[in-house]
């Protein structure tokens, strides 16, 4: 990984930035979970609120119909929920056997439109009762593991063997693999970061290097294949909050941050990995 470019401004002003994706058309969005709102910046740099949950909006992953997917950590949401492309909000998923959800955090689609997100809302070290879960398109809900120390950021390999979690208050990031029979292997630790607690929103690049939000230390882990940290892109505030790859060539990086109460983004000389949201209907 080589950056081509100095850190820019997307935009700035707004004062909890997480959650950023691109959907299909490179419309860049974001949360700010302070305000509860979802923002979208069209590729000329206007940027306007798409839509506003009520809640503490985390995460966005976009399906590939169209439809927006957020995680809300929100008092009387906890879940996921749907936005439509015109605005309109709908609740999908908020329990799990009949108990309310913690409080999603974020998410991530695989190449089959499997959404696989954290429920980390309430959970502490002293007090470990995060989640991660997997929802499939009927709805159906499936809780891959419990017992966490606030469970963050998701992301799933190109071939979609493994999916990757974010445990911000452990600071490392665990593996789980997807076995070819549909289920879920048991967690192992991937990689573990230096310096202060800890991780937070995940991306792959094409080479299957996974680059880490790390709150608290102003920059972005990157760590190879084998979870051995490989690099390192400083950020201009402490408090780096998640990272999603866009632009037509998808090397554009492009990285939240709430002590600076802005977007960043930068040039690398390696795309992302495709999302859902490009794969076609």
């Amino acid at each position: 990984m080589r950056t081509l470019s100095s850190l820019e401004v997307v935009v700035s002003g707004y004062n909890s930035p997480e959650g950023p994706a691109f959907d299909r058309d490179g419309n860049l969005f974001f949360v700010n979970w302070l305000t509860s709102s979802i923002v979208r910046v069209t590729p000329d740099g206007a940027a306007s609120e798409f839509a506003n949950t009520g809640g503490i909006p985390a995460g966005l992953a976009f399906h590939r119909d169209g439809t927006l997917y957020v995680a809300d950590e929100g008092e009387h949401l906890h879940g996921v929920l749907r936005v439509a492309p015109d605005g309109r909000i709908a609740p999908w998923v908020q329990e799990f056997e009949g108990r309310p959800l913690n409080g999603a955090n974020d998410l991530v689609f695989d190449q089959n439109g499997i959404l696989y997100f954290s429920d980390p809302w309430g959970s502490s070290l002293e007090r470990p009762i995060g989640a991660v879960y997997r929802a499939f398109p009927d709805g159906r809900l499936e809780q891959i593991d419990r017992g966490l120390a606030f469970p963050n950021g998701v992301a799933i390999n190109a071939d979609g063997t493994a999916v990757f979690l974010a445990e911000t208050l452990k600071n490392h990031i665990l593996r789980y693999e997807l076995l070819p029979d549909g289920r879920v292997g048991q967690r192992r630790i991937f990689a573990r970061l230096s310096g202060s607690p800890g991780p937070d929103g995940m991306a792959f690049d094409a080479d299957g290097h996974l680059y880490v939000a790390h709150w608290g230390e102003g920059r972005v882990d990157v760590f190879d294949p084998s979870g051995a940290e490989v690099g390192r892109i400083e950020t201009l505030g402490r408090n780096t909050t998640n990272v999603a790859f866009g632009g037509p060539d998808r090397q554009t990086l492009v990285i939240t941050e709430v002590e600076t109460a802005s977007v960043y983004r930068v040039r690398l000389d390696v795309p992302g990995q495709p999302q859902f949201v490009e794969r076609p209907l």
